[in-house]
């Protein structure tokens, strides 16, 4: 058996002697195949002998190819490595070849002896074999190349990070022509991926290209015909040029990373947007003129800051349409579908778009899934109906030598309608109001229940100059407030004469949005302004944070964190103050973040001596929340007290379920008691105690509690059981926060309290009839917000894992979280497989737990309107 040295030798020399693989190499680093000299030979040893380390060989086996649940989808290998190496974007031109930019530049090792720019390779299979025979390079010279288009004239659109640019061939050489500039972008960063790169051609010839968060560094983009568009906050956007790079205009704005834009048959715009650090899922966004979408980088890289959406959680924003694997690199329009790449979810996923109003929901199943190594970036289709995928082929973000590109191609065609979708009257109305001029219309339709409506109206607002003189007074709705105010931020008019009496509106939301003009602008003259708004009786959790995080910005606070113990301490002054009034200590203990050190007992009993029951209600809330035992005993002495509130008495027995067992007799003597409500809450208390407890005191406990039979009715035999009696919101709130109850609270928030793992459900009786909670209730599963999808993981070890993805930790690690709360941290290299469950994270049968009573109290709380 020869050595290394002598195999390495011997496999030198093969390669240097004109073979099949020498003549790839030769071209893999641009040494002319005629060229023989000694000088050329060398060089091509030398290369070899480094690549030999920097490039793996070719294994012996063929790639494991990915697989489709589709039976009548055929996957092949169109080409791999050495022939093509860490492919990225992809398209086919006018004349049916398949163009793929190979990167060598994207983090590239020290010792990588790849070619030393990146290159546009032009893929053909001249003989019908089904694989790439013949591989030139189109185009080379530069780096951070990102995207690419073939364009209806025959001419290739490219972007790379700092420059968007146009190609034409050269018929006689066979490569692109010299640039042609579209676009350039002047900054400081230099990160590999966050500058420009989604890419999109319209029928009209107008190129539409997207940037991302910059890491929030000072960027300027200029148009060919000096056009300029400049912004400081990382706040990813679209942009339009037309065919020559005139008129830039910025069409949306508010993405962390939108990697990829595609148009489906109807002319909509799409995009998805990779997710921050903390923040899951990726998002599939229809992209609409003067859409914001929430996310600005120099409030932190989590997506969690309270001056940041990801779903339209800020008044002005709108959320996604669905959510998608991480690292989504493609959006392309396929065979009836919207077809995405997920590089770190190895997953190619179809979305099948269904009209929801003036935008879409959707339905997704996978159309392609690999093992740990599929890494799918760019998609192209041939005139015959093939679908060609690249394939970065590893986990390693440094380029690294290897690369595939698959080929797809179908039993049957795509059928004669796949390329038909027509918009809806909605989606008519909102592209009129885009472009009308009747400030009354406008006005009128900012009120729209539909969000993609409203914003139609908004961008309609903020193309009229004539809106910057609408008065407030006309405004005769929330919406319509807030849709001028963001109308006016987008448009970039003088907000103040607006400011002083939206900060002081009776609506949260429009305090919300005035809040994020005075942050957005940067109006420190609003200063004082949001200091009474500190001090005001009026601050939910949502705009205490903001308000908070709006002064630090304008103190000159550029680290982007969430100040939980400036909220705090802001709270802490209110009930601390001689001047505090007992409704603002209620206000303060209510809106307590539970990051909070704890405050000392002997501080909370004063309170639960005051007069005022709102205030003696949130002391022992907060103290059902505490988790010293000595709270216990404060608990039980409020409880059996006669002369205090009934009110009051039955949230104490909430906090005495966590010990029930030490409470017992205390709480058996109560399921007597003549209040209703007092009797309900301790057998609740008690409820979990039933099997541990002798035969009499079960029967005790039980026969009270009304269980209805375990073979649920249909939906509208339970609607009929929720008719019958009227529900108590009061007692909904205490079902909703009871330890070892429903246990709503391990997921949810309500008023700012409990866990933000599912919705927040302080605000669905304004979003959504009684029917659909109950539904949602009975049958979690039937529909699943895009942001709390439920995943089985497989690790190496062969352990199985379900739960929602909760956030990552940096690059490497991924937390989530089951249907108890229970958080788990899995290294992103042990994960095999991640397969999407259609189940919800919220348990079946639910009801099951709660009498028929208690189910109308549950859902007569959520429906409250807040």
């Amino acid at each position: 058996m020869m050595n290394s040295q002598m195999h390495r030798r011997h496999v030198i020399l093969r390669y240097s002697e004109g073979s099949a693989r020498s003549n790839r190499l030769r071209r893999s680093f641009g040494v002319p195949q005629d060229d023989t000299s000694l000088l050329s030979r060398c060089a091509l040893l030398v290369m070899l002998s480094f690549s030999l380390c920097a490039i793996p060989a070719r294994a012996s086996a063929a790639p494991e190819p990915p697989h489709s649940p589709d039976p009548s989808v055929n996957i092949t290998l169109f080409a791999s490595e050495p022939d093509i190496v860490t492919p990225i974007g992809a398209t086919v031109d006018a004349h049916g070849r398949l163009l793929v930019i190979e990167s060598h530049s994207h983090f590239r090792p020290k010792n990588y002896q790849g070619p030393a720019t990146d290159r546009i390779r032009i893929l053909q299979d001249t003989t019908g074999t089904g694989k790439a025979d013949k591989i030139t390079t189109f185009f080379e010279g530069q780096n951070f190349l990102m995207n690419l288009v073939g364009d209806r004239d025959g001419s290739i659109v490219v972007s790379s990070r700092n420059e968007i640019f146009r190609l034409i061939e050269d018929n006689i050489k066979g490569i692109a022509g010299p640039k042609i500039p579209l676009a350039h972008l002047e900054t400081k960063a230099d990160y590999p991926h966050n500058g420009l790169h989604g890419l999109a051609t319209d029928r009209e010839g107008n190129v539409y290209f997207s940037i991302g968060e910059n890491f929030g560094t000072p960027w300027t983009l200029i148009g060919t015909d000096g056009q300029k568009l400049s912004d400081d906050r990382g706040a990813g956007a679209v942009f339009r040029v037309d065919s020559k790079g005139r008129g830039l205009t910025r069409i949306a704005r508010g993405f962390w990373n939108p990697f990829a834009l595609g148009f489906d048959p109807a002319g909509t715009l799409w995009a998805v947007d990779n997710d921050p650090d903390g923040r899951p899922p990726s998002r599939l966004i229809h992209i609409v003129p003067g859409g914001d979408y929430g996310f600005e980088f120099r409030y932190g890289r989590t997506g969690m800051h309270p001056l940041q959406a990801w779903d339209g959680e800020l008044p002005g924003t709108l959320g996604m349409v669905a959510g998608v694997g991480e690292a989504p690199c493609a959006v392309q329009w396929n065979r009836g579908r919207l077809l995405v790449s997920s590089w770190r979810d190895h997953e190619i996923e179809s979305f099948k778009l269904i009209p929801r109003g003036a935008t879409y929901t959707t339905e997704m199943k996978p159309l392609l899934t690999g093992g740990v190594d599929f890494r799918p970036v760019g998609l192209a289709f041939s005139p015959d109906g093939a679908i060609f995928v690249t394939d970065w082929a590893s986990n390693s973000y440094p380029v690294h030598g290897k690369g595939r590109v698959w080929k797809l191609t179908f039993a049957h065609p795509a059928s004669a309608d796949a390329d038909v979708l027509k918009p809806t009257d909605a989606m008519n109305r909102a592209a009129g109001l885009r472009q009308s001029e009747n400030i009354n219309d406008l006005i009128t339709a900012l009120d729209d229940n539909d969000p993609t409506i409203a914003q139609a109206a908004q961008h309609g607002l903020s193309r009229l100059p004539q809106s910057e003189k609408i008065g407030w007074a006309i405004l005769a709705t929330p919406r319509q407030r807030v849709g001028l105010l963001a109308a006016l931020l987008w448009r970039g008019s003088d907000l103040q004469k607006h400011l002083p009496l939206a900060l002081k509106d009776p609506d949260d939301r429009v305090r919300q949005m005035a809040v994020r003009c005075i942050a957005e602008q940067g109006l420190t003259e609003s200063r004082q302004g949001l200091e009474q708004l500190l001090a005001s009786q009026v601050l939910s959790p949502r705009l205490l944070g903001m308000t908070v995080a709006a002064i630090s910005q304008l103190n000159g606070d550029k680290s982007g964190k969430i100040d939980a113990a400036q909220i705090n301490a802001v709270l802490l002054d209110r009930m601390n103050s001689p001047a505090a009034t007992d409704q603002t200590k209620a206000t303060a203990l209510h809106m307590m973040l539970a990051s909070h050190p704890k405050i000392p007992l002997d501080q909370i009993k004063p309170l639960l001596q005051s007069p005022s029951v709102p205030l003696q209600l949130e002391a022992v809330r907060y103290l059902d929340d505490d988790a010293t035992p000595a709270r216990f005993a404060l608990l039980a002495q409020i409880a059996a007290d006669l002369k205090v509130d009934p009110s009051i008495r039955a949230e104490a027995i909430v906090g005495l379920a966590d010990d029930a067992a030490a409470q017992f007799d205390l709480l058996l003597k109560l399921t007597d008691d003549d209040n209703a409500s007092l009797r309900h809450e301790a057998l609740r208390s008690l409820r979990p105690l039933a099997t541990k407890l002798t035969h009499p005191q079960r029967t005790q406990i039980l026969h009270r509690v009304d269980r209805h039979p375990a073979d649920a009715p249909l939906i509208a035999a339970w609607q009929k059981i929720v008719d019958q009696a009227p529900g108590d919101p009061e007692a909904g709130r205490r079902i909703f926060f009871q330890h070892g109850g429903a246990g709503c609270y391990n997921c949810h928030t309500l008023e700012g309290r409990g866990r933000a793992i599912g919705p927040d459900l302080s605000m669905i009786g304004h979003s959504q009839t009684r029917d659909h909670v109950l539904e949602s209730i009975l049958d979690p599963s039937r529909e699943i917000a895009p942001l709390f999808t439920l995943w089985t993981i497989t690790t190496k070890s062969g352990e199985k894992i379900d739960g929602m993805l909760l956030r990552r930790d940096g690059q490497s690690k991924e937390v989530y979280v089951d249907s108890t709360g229970k958080e788990t941290t899995i290294p992103e290299s042990q994960i095999v497989d991640r397969k999407i469950r259609k189940e919800s994270l919220m348990p079946t049968g639910l009801v099951q737990g709660l009498t028929d009573q208690e189910l109308r109290d549950l859902i007569a709380l959520l429906m409250q309107k807040r």
